[in-house]
C-alpha cells in the first residue's frame, strides 16, 4: 500500500511540474493575459481536466505558476550564494554573472517572472507571492549589505537593472548587466563587523523562511 501511495504522489507530483513548465513558458514567451487552463493543457500534451484537476482556479494557476517560476530561479541562485559562505568577496561576481544568466539561458523564467511581479500590483492573490520572494532573495543578501533594509534596496536595484536588461534592444549586452550588478553590491558591502550579529556568523539568514 505505501508503495502505491508513493507512486501516485511521484506521478502528481511530476504531472504539476510538466503542467506549471508549461505555464510558465506560455507566461515568458507571451504574456500573463495568455496563461489559461485550456493554453497549458495543449502546451503539456495533456487533457483540460487534468490541468483543472490540479489547478481549479484561475487564481490557483497564476499563483503556482508564479511560485515556481521564482522558487527555479531563487534556488539556483541559493545554491550559488551558499557555495560562496566561506569566501564572501566573491559575491559581486557571482551576482553579476547570476543576472547576465537570467538573461540570456533563463530568459522565459524571468521574463515569466517580472511579468507576473507586474500583475501583483492589481491582483491580490499574487501580492504575498511576490513578497516571499523578494524577502528570500534579500535575506540571502543581508548578511553582506549588513542590514535588512538595505538588502531591500539592493533587491529592488537589481530587479530594475534585470528587467532594463530584458528589453529587446538591450538583451544583447549581457555583460554590461553584469558589470553593472557587481558594482551595485561591491557598493553596498557592509564592514565585516555590521554583518555579524550577537552569536551569528554571515550568511546563516540565507535559508527561506
Amino acid at each position: 500500500m505505501q508503495k502505491m501511495t508513493d507512486g501516485r504522489l511521484a506521478r502528481g507530483e511530476a504531472r504539476r511540474e510538466l503542467l506549471l513548465d508549461a505555464a510558465v513558458g506560455i507566461v515568458g514567451e507571451q504574456g500573463m493575459g495568455a496563461l489559461t487552463h485550456r493554453a497549458v493543457a495543449a502546451a503539456a500534451a495533456v487533457s483540460l481536466a487534468s490541468v483543472t484537476y490540479h489547478y481549479p482556479s484561475a487564481d490557483d494557476l497564476r499563483r503556482a505558476t508564479f511560485e515556481h517560476a521564482g522558487s527555479r530561479i531563487g534556488l539556483e541562485f541559493l545554491g550559488l550564494v551558499t557555495r560562496a559562505a566561506e569566501a564572501p568577496d566573491a559575491l559581486p561576481d557571482i551576482c553579476g554573472d547570476f543576472t547576465a544568466h537570467l538573461v540570456t539561458e533563463r530568459r522565459i523564467d524571468t521574463i515569466a517572472v517580472f511579468e507576473m511581479i507586474l500583475a501583483a500590483g492589481h491582483d491580490p492573490e499574487l501580492g504575498p507571492v511576490k513578497r516571499l520572494l523578494e524577502l528570500r532573495l534579500a535575506r540571502l543578501l543581508a548578511p553582506y549589505v549588513g542590514s535588512d533594509e538595505a538588502a531591500f534596496t539592493v533587491t529592488a536595484a537589481l530587479q530594475g537593472l534585470v528587467l532594463t536588461a530584458l528589453v529587446p534592444d538591450r538583451a544583447r549586452e549581457p555583460g554590461r548587466l553584469r558589470d553593472a550588478v557587481s558594482d551595485l553590491i561591491r557598493r553596498y558591502r557592509a564592514a565585516p563587523t555590521a554583518v555579524r550579529t550577537a552569536g551569528e556568523a554571515p550568511w546563516n539568514r540565507s535559508s527561506p523562511p
